[in-house]
């Protein structure tokens, strides 16, 4: 069984604390059992050196005899016969407390002490003894000398402190409980928030947002990542709800008309041309509902992945011929004239040839649109550095300026080409757009309105065609096709 992330907290919490207060405890034990040693180590060196200072005051260094009877004189009344013995550095005994005698033991040679000193400990009528071994030097005699004390009060004072922790562990343990389970609360809090504001939060108010921590942590990544997630999710689901809308809309339109045609074409007998015009209505509607179900399934597809891009090395010039070539018989139907400037030689780019093709045909059919009986469509293939620059310019009704942003979006037409009546749906630029995207550019528009447009953009050229310079850098209209 799973166990919650707020119990395990706690208990992690719980544990860190218990063995911090622990390993503090036995940390302060031992400081506080060093401290006491060392006090008493430092008394028993001060003693050694009052040993000293009595031995220069006498005299005593040369004279065997009376300094034992000086040492024991002054050191049976004065420390009442403590820890105390005094050898020379011939082994002879210069003092030896009564005490001491209770356990004799000899002294190490002076050559065998450190400077500092030694630690000796020993046990003596059920007590233990801690003594400190020393040497000393005087008048170039050597004399050792060790002195100490019992750890009766020592190991008093420390088992009473160690009955005091004992005592103040189930404290120790109760706090660390408490603060772990309150550490663990106010850390999930947070979480808990998020999540009591993320259950509010459906398809029906996906504007709310989560709140923001400004704690500069994990927690307030995740606030933010999550809700960069529901704004994508928001535009997604809005782009969606238009695109169904805008969608529904297009294809209203074209379908009510089919159907108007069709219901007065049955409703009494026609003549032979009247039936041939109510078809081609009717045609010429299904076939713009067939351009619309083209695009919308070319986006779906798009938005699906499932549009790939073969990017190879294509003749960008060739493509250009043809595009004009296929357009033609339309510039010339609307009476628009249309000239293309081309290098003279192949200009070799990195595309795709189909959607290249396509891309120019979106661009030029929408600039032909929006272009006057008597107008000029251009399109301009020249190079520059190692890219090719496509621009097509037209001398059409242009694009308002707070409309330039928006015109690459779906179904977004521009303010004045909806008083025009000219058909469209808005989707041929998005088109255009994932295309330019696919080929890892993007199409730059400049436009005056009631003076024209111009879309532009640049694809890299062939490894082997930026090595060689096109005659193409005469001029732009190098090669110039014209079509009226």
């Amino acid at each position: 069984m799973q166990i919650p992330i707020r119990i395990r907290l706690s208990i992690s919490y719980f544990a860190i604390f218990s063995v911090a207060g622990i390993l503090l405890c036995f940390a302060s034990y031992l400081m506080a059992r060093r401290s006491l040693y060392t006090a008493m180590d430092h008394e028993f060196d001060e003693r050694i050196d009052d040993v000293h200072d009595f031995f220069a005051a006498h005299d005593l260094a040369n004279d065997v005899s009376r300094a034992r009877a000086e040492v024991t004189a002054e050191f049976d009344l004065k420390d009442e016969g403590k820890w105390l013995q005094i050898q020379d550095d011939q082994s002879r005994w210069i003092y030896r407390a009564r005490r001491m005698m209770i356990t004799p033991h000899d002294l190490p040679p002076a050559s065998a002490l450190p400077p500092q000193g030694t630690i000796f400990t020993f046990g003596a009528d059920g007590k233990r003894i801690r003594t400190l071994r020393r040497t000393f030097t005087l008048n170039g005699r050597t004399f050792v000398v060790e002195t100490g004390s019992t750890l009766t009060k020592t190991d008093q004072t420390l088992l009473l402190y160690r009955h005091g922790l004992l005592l103040i562990s189930p404290v120790i343990l109760l706090m660390a409980g408490l603060a772990g389970h309150w550490m663990s609360r106010n850390a999930l809090s947070p979480v808990a928030a998020i999540a009591r504001e993320a259950q509010r939060i459906h398809d029906g108010n996906l504007q709310t947002r989560l709140p923001l921590l400004h704690t500069h942590d994990e927690l307030a990544h995740l606030s933010r990542t999550l809700n960069e997630m529901l704004e994508r999710i928001e535009s997604g689901m809005r782009s969606v709800r238009d695109f169904t809308a805008y969608a529904s809309h297009e294809l209203r339109t074209p379908l009510a008309l089919i159907r108007t045609e069709a219901e007065l074409a049955l409703q009494k007998e026609r003549s032979t041309a009247d039936y041939r015009d109510a078809i081609a209505i009717i045609g010429a509607e299904a076939q713009r509902m067939s351009s619309l179900l083209d695009s919308l399934l070319f986006l779906a597809r798009a938005d699906a992945g499932a549009e790939r891009v073969q990017i190879g090395a294509v003749d960008a010039r060739q493509i250009c011929l043809e595009t004009m070539e296929k357009l033609g018989p339309a510039f010339q139907r609307a009476k628009i004239r249309c000239e293309a400037g081309l290098p003279a030689d192949d200009m070799i780019v990195l595309a795709d040839p189909l959607y290249l093709q396509r891309l120019l045909m979106i661009v030029l059919e929408n600039a032909a649109k929006y272009t006057e009986a008597g107008g000029l469509v251009q399109l301009i293939l020249e190079r520059s550095g190692d890219c090719a620059c496509f621009e097509v310019a037209d001398t059409g009704i242009g694009i308002p300026e707070n409309d330039r942003a928006h015109i690459f979006e779906r179904f977004r037409r521009g303010s004045n080409a909806r008083q025009t009546n000219v058909h469209g749906s808005g989707l041929g630029l998005a088109l255009a757009a994932w295309i330019a995207e696919s080929h890892h550019t993007t199409i730059q528009v400049k436009s005056v309105t009631g003076f024209g447009s111009s879309f532009s953009w640049t694809l890299s050229l062939a490894p082997e065609q930026q090595d060689r310079h096109s005659p193409v850098d005469a001029g732009p209209h190098a090669g110039q096709l014209s079509v009226v």
